[in-house]
């Protein structure tokens, strides 16, 4: 089973509930990565960037759906340590994807070299499958 459909129909519990996501919220969830997928493709540093930064918005997007109410992305990214208690490493990994995109988008002249980009969305992908949307 690919991603798109590994991500529409399987919804994991996790200790807040079933994750809720309408299909608009799945359509969304879908138009982005393939987004992201296709920035990939183009193997330039500019659509790296982009993908980089529109992989940590989806997965702010899932967590805002698990932990809705909660101010910004940190608070959400901390809310979901629970959902990594088997995974730590890729807890800490999504921490360090988040921060670097922070990094990138703040800081004047950052560059973010391609392979560091590949690893930084792997990571991205990864929490996906855990929290739950994959």
């Amino acid at each position: 089973m690919n991603f798109l459909n590994k991500l529409f129909f399987s919804q994991k519990k996790s200790k807040k509930g079933r994750l809720n996501l309408t299909v608009s919220d799945r359509q969304k969830i879908e138009d982005i990565w393939t987004v992201i997928e296709q920035l990939q493709s183009l193997v330039k540093p500019s659509a790296f960037r982009e993908a980089v930064i529109e992989a940590d918005k989806l997965v702010d997007f899932a967590l805002d759906k698990i932990y809705p109410g909660k101010d910004n992305a940190a608070e959400r990214l901390k809310e979901a340590k629970e959902l990594f208690e088997r995974n730590r490493q890729d807890y800490e990994n999504l921490w360090y994807a988040h921060k670097l995109r922070n990094e990138m988008v703040h800081t004047v002249g950052f560059e973010l070299p391609t392979q560091e980009a590949k690893v930084i969305l792997d990571y991205f992908k990864r929490a996906l499958e855990i929290i739950g949307v994959k």
